[in-house]
Order: C-alpha cells, then structure tokens, then sequence
C-alpha cells in the first residue's frame, strides 16, 4: 500500500519517470515485488503437492483385503512350519512347554508384523518400489551391500533347507511307492540338478505362481492330516497305527514351561525369525 501511495502521488506531481526514481520507491518496489513472487511461487507449490497428494489418493491398488491376506498368507507358510515343533522339543519334553511356546510365536509374530509394517511406511514415504532401493534412500548406497549379503545369504539357506526337505521325501516316496532304493545323496544331486539349479535361474518367477497356490494348498492337506492322525490316536504312544513307523520315537519328560528359560529357547526364537518371513514383498502390499 505504501508503495502504491508513493507511486500514485509521483505520478500526479512529476510523472512516471519522477515515479521510477523516487528514493523511497526504489527500496520499497523491489521488496514488494520479491515478496509477491515469492508468495506465487508458494501457493504455486502448495497446488502442486495438492494435486500430488490428490493423484496419490486415487491411484491406490486394485487388490481386495482377502486377496492380500492369501498373498501374505503364502508367502509366510511354508515347509519350515513344520519344523516348529522341534524348535519346541528343543528346551522342553512336557505339554506345559506348550504355553511359553505359544507365547513366543504370538510375541515374535508382533514384531515381524510391526517391522513388515514399517518397511512398507519407509517404502512409502521415500517412494521406492524394492526393499533394496528402500534401503539405499534411506541409509545410503554405502551399507548396500550388508542387504545384499544378508538376502543372499537367507535364499541360500533356504535352497538348503528345502533341499534336504525334498531329498529326504522322494527318497521315502522312491522306496514306498515303487520299491527302488536310492541313497539320500543321489537324490539331493539329481533334485538340485534338475530342478532347483533351473529354478534359481529364472529371471522373471510370475510363471511358478500357479505352484504356488498348489505348495500352499498342499501345506494345508499336510496340516489336516496331521491333525486328523493326531486326534484320532494314531501317534498315540505305545501303541499307536504309525508309532511304528517313526524314525524318532517321542520322548516325555519333566522339562516344561521353565525350559524356556534356558538358552536352549533360542533355536525356537530362530526358527521363528525366519518363519515370518516376507518383508522382501512389503513394497508390493503397501
């Protein structure tokens, strides 16, 4: 407003020259003019970053709550829920050993919840699109390869795992179906040379998809069976159906809940930590 009036009166005495030269008017115009493109220039940013927030609100997934939760759901199960139970037998040889177990699924289920949660939020507020980027923006490309290093290393350990799971189960499929004995070594070098080196090689696994489905619908079967046999007494010791066909006879004690004390509780806590596996897919839920 002030320099309005200056303006205005320079111009009614002395012209638009006399106006341009005033002394008053060449200190106040220039702040003037730098504080109105200053002010554009923010509202201009406040617009954008509107329309962004806007663009990122409408272009949201298309996945529906129960298709994420079966996404989720396979890439968690897996064979290695199956050996939870040694990871129980372990520290403990009574039923009580049940309850402290049950309470470190739950409690380490909430820290791998939480931290699958927060991979997505860092994914989010950085914009990466893979764990690995989601690293790098965040800690910097200097410690790359300690995520590296450690996803190398858990998919080794895993081709490991999984290999002595199929080595061992077509090794007894060989002999009880058919009747041909093959030791458990050839079975591991044939597997790993036909199947699983190939598999490793694959660049792009949306084609195993369908498989899958099919290892999650089968870790199903695997769990009612079990649980049928159980109930029904068929694990039942001394005499139950298949008690003798165990390669391990069950063994009971007196080591219950106060064996989770012991440091013997941490190969159940390892197991675990690998059991809820699938942060390494958290940028594609969130």
């Amino acid at each position: 407003p002030l320099a309005f009036q200056l303006g205005s009166s320079s111009r009614s005495s002395s012209g638009s020259s006399g106006s341009r030269n005033h002394p008053l008017n060449k200190k106040i115009l220039p702040n003037f003019s730098k504080n109105k493109q200053s002010h554009q220039q923010q509202h201009t940013k406040q617009q954008l970053s509107a329309t962004a927030d806007a663009a990122d609100a409408g272009a949201g997934g298309t996945a529906t709550i129960p298709n994420e939760i079966f996404n989720l759901v396979k890439s968690i199960i897996g064979a290695g829920v199956f050996s939870l139970p040694a990871g129980i037998a372990a520290f403990g040889n009574h039923p009580s050993a049940l309850l402290p177990s049950c309470l470190l699924i739950a409690v380490m289920g909430v820290i791998s919840a939480y931290t699958f949660s927060l991979t997505a939020r860092v994914c989010q507020k950085t914009g990466a699109s893979t764990y690995a980027e989601a690293w790098d923006l965040s800690l910097g490309t200097r410690a790359s390869w300690i995520i590296a290093g450690s996803s190398a290393l858990n998919c080794m350990a895993m081709n490991l795992a999984y290999s002595m799971i199929l080595a061992d189960t077509f090794q007894a499929l060989l002999f009880g179906t058919i009747g041909i004995t093959v030791s458990r070594n050839a079975v591991l070098g044939i597997l790993t040379s036909t199947i699983l080196l190939p598999l490793c090689l694959i660049k792009n696994l949306s084609s195993l998809a369908p498989f899958s489905i099919i290892g999650l619908l089968g870790s199903a079967y695997t769990g009612l069976a079990i649980a049928i046999r159980f109930f029904g007494g068929a694990y039942s010791m001394p005499g139950g159906k298949f008690v003798g066909d165990l390669a391990v006879k069950p063994a009971f004690g007196a080591i219950g809940a106060k064996g989770a004390l012991s440091a013997k509780a941490l190969i159940l806590v390892s197991m675990l930590s690998t059991a809820y596996i699938a942060h390494f897919n958290a940028p594609k839920f969130f």
